[in-house]
């Protein structure tokens, strides 16, 4: 992993080089306001298309957020350098032009670039909240579905069937006022694999019951929210 990093850092550092190899070999040292302003422009760029990875919004769907971001830093590095270098090469006496060229490019950037931002955070949030209300019936379900192969009573297996149909064919989208029973399923599920695994199925058909009582109350009381 670490020899990874030092190859990226060589690999991002090679345009910086040869570039200031040939700025500094072919133009010298010695130039007027205009030439260091592109000079800085191109440099600027580089380095917001190397932060590019910084923005994206960790998430599920990171790619998904990753993708605009770049294709925006990417055009924006490719317009400051091809402008900077026409700038550096003509070399005009006035700052004017440079500057307003320049903070036109950096401004339409920065626009897209918020916008971009700004929707990656609206779609997150979504994301996010879908992923915690499919929570409830994803793992649930999950969980209940493998204590059923854990179970050789057919008996048994009906019982813990029912708990596992109610769930699973449960309402996914949820609500702050039914979280406290979602928990709550999942504590009886917990409690009914320490039943199944130390073998006491006595009182599994209590904890089942405990189940779908409580499965049946949270989508209960959805259905009143809705």
């Amino acid at each position: 992993m670490k020899k990874n990093k030092i190859l990226w850092y060589i690999l991002n550092s090679i345009f910086l080089i040869v570039f200031n190899l040939y700025f500094f070999l072919l133009k010298g040292t010695d130039h007027i306001t205009s030439v260091w302003i592109s000079y800085g422009s191109i440099h600027f760029a580089y380095f917001m298309l190397l932060s590019t990875p910084f923005l994206i919004r960790k998430s599920s769907v990171s790619v998904d957020y990753g993708r605009p971001l770049f294709i925006i830093t990417t055009i924006y590095f490719f317009f400051a350098f091809v402008v900077g270098v026409s700038f550096i090469i003509m070399s005009p006496e006035s700052n004017t032009l440079t500057i307003l060229v320049q903070v036109t490019i950096t401004a339409v950037f920065g626009i897209t670039l918020l916008v971009n931002l700004i929707a990656n955070e609206h779609t997150a949030v979504n994301v996010e909240k879908r992923e915690d209300e499919l929570k409830y019936v994803k793992e649930a379900s999950s969980k209940l579905n493998s204590l059923i192969n854990q179970l050789v009573d057919k008996r048994l297996q009906k019982l813990v069937e029912k708990a596992y149909d109610l769930v699973h064919s449960s309402q996914v989208k949820s609500a702050k006022e039914v979280q406290s029973i979602e928990q709550d399923v999942f504590k009886e599920i917990s409690e009914l694999a320490e039943l199944i695994k130390n073998k006491n199925f006595d009182n599994i058909e209590e904890v089942v019951n405990n189940i779908c009582n409580l499965a049946e109350e949270r989508n209960s009381k959805l259905k009143l929210l809705n």
